[in-house]
């Protein structure tokens, strides 16, 4: 059986877990400028006419923030701090770009376009949970709201050739690292409904533990930057094995 777990399905099968704390000391990224709301300049609409070429839609600001968010070392030397580090802005930049998608009308069509993980395997691993939110908001007329996990800590791990072996079994792309990112509540995905009411369809208190092993290497985009593609992920509590690797 798939021990493949997504960033909000987990969420439906656990109401307790535990975090995950591995790796040497932090090294912190740095917040970047928040995106300028000034009228779109030639290079700006430039940059989203390629990206719609692409497939690519809607259209994210170039200069998204970074959260400040802790990137340690777990590879115990094997990978030196200055890789981690600039694998781990990647990282970053592929959270932010999932965060701000996650908030835009149509904001699914930006996950299932092949930029940050193949379409079939957003479909159906890493983004199904928040696929299904659109899906069924549009279903009911309304619209999909929804407030991401917040990510603490990202804990870069080696992967063990067993679990490499079983994540392609169950159709991902593992890699020899993978980041454990440590996330928790406050989180909510709800349907703003035609007449105005709201109907959850998760909601996470605050601090609660989801921690998951994210899959993916660096990939750079033309119209993007680098960002940490991925490969599947799987929820930290999935199985023995798993917990095993993000140090639980």
């Amino acid at each position: 059986m798939s021990i493949t777990a997504v960033r909000l399905c987990a969420l439906l099968l656990s109401s307790c877990l535990a975090a995950a704390a591995c790796g040497s000391a932090a090294v912190t990224a740095k917040r970047t400028p928040s995106a300028s709301a000034a009228t779109p300049n030639a290079a700006a609409v430039a940059r989203c006419q390629q990206l719609a070429a692409r497939g690519v839609t809607p259209c994210p600001p170039a200069n998204l923030a970074l959260e400040h968010i802790a990137i340690r070392n777990g590879t115990r030397g094997a990978v030196t701090d200055a890789a981690v580090r600039e694998q781990g802005n990647a990282y970053l930049r592929e959270h932010a770009l999932f965060d701000w998608a996650v908030r835009q009308q149509g904001g699914d069509a930006f996950l299932m376009s092949g930029a940050l993980v193949p379409p079939e395997m957003g479909r159906t691993n890493i983004f199904r949970a928040e696929i299904r939110v659109f899906a069924d908001a549009r279903t009911a007329g309304g619209r999909a709201r929804i407030e991401p996990l917040t990510t603490t800590e990202i804990t870069l791990v080696p992967v063990p050739e067993p679990l490499q072996e079983a994540a392609r079994r169950d159709g991902l792309v593992p890699s020899p690292y993978a980041w454990v990112d440590n996330q928790a509540g406050p989180a909510r995905a709800s349907i703003e409904l035609p007449d105005g009411g709201l109907r959850d369809e998760v909601r996470i208190a605050d601090g609660q533990p989801h921690p998951i092993l994210v899959f993916g290497q660096v990939r750079s985009d033309a119209d993007l930057g680098a960002i940490w593609y991925l490969g599947g992920e799987y929820g930290c509590l999935a199985s023995i094995e798993v917990r095993g690797v993000c140090g639980i």
